[in-house]
């Protein structure tokens, strides 16, 4: 595997009360290494000028969002440095995550768990996956996304010109961050997909996230009977869909697609939550999704997943889910990224799903 050294540097933004200890957050790799209780890999080291820096060796084909977390309090930053932190005291360091300002953000706020209020940045390296779509360009046409309430539910609707086929897309706070709008209208503009209208499911009845994405008699009323209906009423929008989610909503797709593969007959996933426990209360889990499709009927459903190859348990879990899709014939596209639960991969796999998928 080829290396690449990268060196991080951050500078002191507070002199009144200086940071005690910066940890590097990684989303790729620290978050694990906080998992295993060894975060002195991640520790920057302050200098004799007063930066503080950090060159790791990492694989020229890894891409990350990252932020630094200057750690001012004493005792928070003591507990960091002796790998003792408790689970509160790594919500605060998360917390406390800033982008670089050597590197400004390419994400708005919103995309990294721990600190929904600051953007992180991020480090692509030589032989990442390419992301050709992802970025604002000159001379291209760019669509807003319009905002509309189907009663206590909330979407984002992106509509190209002629667009003649469908797209729902579920966990719309992260895609709206994201800018999911220039992927789209990128992929619109070099004729990589048919024109797509894309729909942006922000939230289904005001349901918390994890019980609208993971309960059955939630999003499958609200998917057949409203925004269906909705879409060919409002928008002349007819034929089955393509739907697209990322962790839990990878169980929100792929339930979907099982029941009603007449209405959707293309499913994308980014980093399936397929290990998901269930949450106790009647939603789904990982493994009733995945035994669901071992004992059914194939439906005529076609898939692309793709899965951070440093997901571990989850990795693990779709890989599982992958091999039953191949046991029972289903035709699917499957590929592991090096990166971890990040919208900064997800965002590829979103653009290359569609064009795998398109025809």
């Amino acid at each position: 595997m080829q290396c690449e050294d990268v060196t991080f540097t951050w500078s002191e933004s507070d002199p009144g009360q200086p940071a005690r200890a910066v940890l590097l957050r990684l989303i790729a790799l620290t978050d694990f290494a906080y998992d295993d209780g060894n975060l002195a890999p991640y520790l920057m080291r302050r200098g004799p000028d007063g930066a503080w820096s950090l060159t790791l060796r990492l694989p020229s084909t890894l891409r990350s969002s990252y932020q630094f977390c200057p750690v001012r309090d004493a005792s928070l930053a003591g507990q960091l440095e002796r790998d003792e932190l408790t689970e509160d005291g790594w919500a605060q360091v998360m917390a406390l995550g800033e982008p670089d300002p050597l590197r400004p953000p390419t994400f708005t706020a919103g995309t990294v768990y721990g600190n929904p209020a600051q953007p992180p940045s991020l480090v692509e390296l030589s032989e990442a996956l390419p992301q050709p779509w992802s970025a604002r360009r000159p001379g291209v046409s760019y669509a807003n996304l319009t905002r509309h309430e189907l009663g206590s539910s909330v979407v984002h609707v992106h509509q190209p010109l002629g667009a003649e086929q469908l797209a729902i897309v579920f966990d719309a706070g992260f895609w709206l961050a994201a800018d999911i709008g220039a992927v789209l209208d990128n992929l619109q503009a070099d004729q990589a997909v048919q024109a797509t209208m894309t729909v942006a499911v922000e939230s289904i009845h005001g349901a918390r996230r994890h019980l609208g994405l993971t309960h059955p008699e939630l999003f499958e009323p609200f998917l057949v009977d409203e925004l269906l209906p909705w879409l060919r009423t409002e928008w002349s929008m007819a034929g089955p869909a393509v739907l697209y989610g990322q962790s839990l909503g990878g169980l929100t797709v792929c339930w979907a697609g099982l029941r009603h593969p007449t209405l959707f007959d293309r499913v994308i996933t980014s980093s399936m939550a397929a290990w998901w426990p269930g949450d106790g209360q009647g939603g789904l889990s990982g493994a009733q999704v995945v035994a669901a499709y071992g004992q059914a009927d194939p439906a005529p459903l076609r898939f692309f997943l793709e899965v951070g190859g440093n997901e571990r348990e989850l990795l693990s879990s779709v890989r599982d889910f992958h091999d039953v899709l191949c046991r029972r014939s289903y035709e699917v596209r499957y590929r592991e990224y090096d990166g971890g639960h990040d919208i900064a991969c997800w965002r590829g796999g979103l653009a290359d799903g569609l064009i795998a998928l398109s025809s």
